[in-house]
């Protein structure tokens, strides 16, 4: 018998998935014997082709002192210092993608890592070097994830996934998804808590599987 899939769509450009992002993975961690777990790239921000105005940087900077307030989680307030630094996360999803082809299965740390160097770090994550960097302790040559990042698979996979997303509801992020068996179902919107998520979602596995866990 198949495992529920729960499912957390996401961004690497998301605050308020960064924040979620360990609340989680602790439900992960508590869940895992009872249900696999993906990632899917949601594609919150892929509008914009140019470099953040100061008032787009003014705008963000406030998102992420409200967020800090309202979670706790930690940002270093800053943007990448790199010029051409444009807030369209397309590519990094892409890395995504090309990691999840090379791994064989859903890139949970590389997908923490990402979003921790734009976080605490404020590192280029539409950088194709900078994300050969990032993406080179995880076993892939820089230069190879660069040619993966421009492969029509890991493209198409890219856009799969961003059509998923919005075809699921999953226009504002993070979302929370779970399969029983009968398709992706909402559980929740918006950031919650593991103290929340973990019962809420034992107790619908359970009453799928007509099982206690």
């Amino acid at each position: 018998m198949l495992k529920p899939r729960i499912i957390f769509v996401t961004d690497p450009l998301c605050s308020w998935c960064w924040a979620m992002l360990p609340e989680f993975l602790a439900v992960r961690a508590q869940l895992s014997a009872w249900a696999d777990f993906d990632l899917l790239m949601g594609g919150l921000q892929v509008g914009n082709r140019r470099p953040p105005a100061a008032a787009d940087v003014e705008m963000l900077q406030e998102l992420w002192r409200q967020v800090a307030e309202s979670t706790g989680a930690k940002f270093l307030g800053q943007m990448p210092a790199d010029p051409d630094f444009i807030y369209h996360s397309e590519i990094a999803c892409r890395a995504v993608e090309a990691m999840r082809t090379f791994q064989k299965r859903p890139p949970w740390e590389f997908f923490e890592r990402l979003q921790e160097a734009f976080y605490l770090q404020a590192r280029n994550v539409n950088s194709v070097d900078e994300l050969g960097t990032l993406a080179e302790p995880f076993g892939i040559r820089p230069a190879d994830l660069g040619s993966m990042l421009q492969s029509n698979e890991v493209i198409e996979n890219t856009r799969i996934a961003f059509e998923s997303a919005k075809k699921l509801g999953a226009f504002a992020l993070p979302v929370v998804l779970l399969d029983t068996g009968a398709g992706p179902k909402l559980v929740s919107g918006g950031y919650v808590t593991a103290e929340f998520l973990v019962p809420d979602l034992d107790g619908r596995m359970a009453a799928a599987s007509g099982t206690v866990h």
